[in-house]
């Protein structure tokens, strides 16, 4: 049996960021800038990697996740990011 991949949500650019943490009920827990977020996600991502886990960056678009927390009933908040990222990065070949 394999190692499972970790996903790590990712964010594509900076219009994507602010738009998406806009979406979010928790997003003011984020951090502020685009800037500040990819550096703490790289360093999560090459900290995990070292330790040995199979990383994935996980992309979260807005529509697509929206209609997911819809469909599954959740708030688009921390946990439900957790949730989607987690299903989406066991789909990943």
């Amino acid at each position: 049996m394999g190692v499972s991949k970790v996903g790590i949500i990712w964010y594509r650019r900076e219009e994507d960021y602010v738009r998406l943490k806009g979406m979010y009920s928790d997003g003011d827990v984020l951090p502020d800038t685009f800037a500040e977020w990819l550096k703490t996600a790289k360093n999560t991502f090459d900290t995990l990697t070292l330790e040995g886990l199979d990383c994935v960056k996980v992309y979260i678009r807005g529509e697509a996740f929206r209609a997911w927390c819809k469909r599954k009933g959740f708030e688009m908040d921390s946990r439900a990011r957790a949730r989607y990222c987690s299903e989406l990065a066991r789909r990943l070949p």
